[in-house]
């Protein structure tokens, strides 16, 4: 498409540009109202969902503040960067495959 408005969006038209906010949220509610969630979500919970991805993948934390336009650490760390299920084991299996032959002779 020759005037393709390449800005990044996660929801955007054929022409790259967005979908107002307020459709998101209606089309969320109308697929929400299928299922058996009851949990209220707005278009924003992408986005909290999105930077647990980048988390989870190890991308680091300025790339990530890059991504999302965060200027501080704390907006991002405080209030989306949050340790999940798959970030314990990861650090587990990385701990086992540094030192595991070092923790299994110190408990012989």
């Amino acid at each position: 498409m020759e005037d393709y408005h390449n800005k990044d969006f996660v929801f955007s038209r054929a022409s790259g540009y967005p979908f107002v906010t307020k459709t998101v949220l209606l089309r969320m509610h109308r697929i929400s109202n299928k299922t058996s969630i009851k949990k209220h979500a707005t278009p924003h919970i992408f986005r909290r969902t999105h930077i647990s991805m980048l988390t989870e993948a190890g991308v680091d934390l300025p790339t990530i503040m890059q991504r999302v336009g965060h200027e501080d650490t704390e907006t991002t760390i405080g209030n989306y960067i949050h340790v999940t299920n798959k970030m314990k084991k990861d650090a587990s299996d990385k701990v086992e495959g540094l030192y595991g032959d070092i923790l299994r002779k110190a408990i012989l």
